[in-house]
């Protein structure tokens, strides 16, 4: 039916954006352990490569802090699709309608 495939097209959508969350937090992990090893690395130059690394570790939070905000930008679209949509929410019980738009 109409809403099996609505539901389908929201579930794939979903699955889409949770690779995509896998993918950037997989990113920040490597960029934390280069971050590592260029810490280990420093020896004698510690205080001209702790300012790059001070710079590596902003970075990284960064990046960190941009895929927490695309999860959570991803999370209220989907909210917002199904809201704006008028798709029926199946749950264990039966269907939550919400609301569409309106037909005057």
């Amino acid at each position: 039916t109409s809403l099996q495939r609505q539901y389908s097209k929201l579930l794939a959508k979903f699955q889409a954006q949770e690779e995509e969350i896998v993918k950037l937090k997989e990113k920040v992990k490597v960029l934390e352990d280069k971050e590592d090893v260029a810490a280990t690395q420093s020896g004698d130059d510690a205080p001209i490569k702790g300012r790059s690394i001070n710079k590596g570790e902003a970075a990284a939070e960064r990046i960190s802090n941009d895929a927490e905000e695309v999860a959570r930008v991803l999370t209220y679209m989907d909210a917002a699709t199904v809201l704006a949509g008028g798709i029926d929410v199946p749950t264990g019980s039966g269907l939550i309608p919400t609301a569409g738009p309106r037909t005057d």
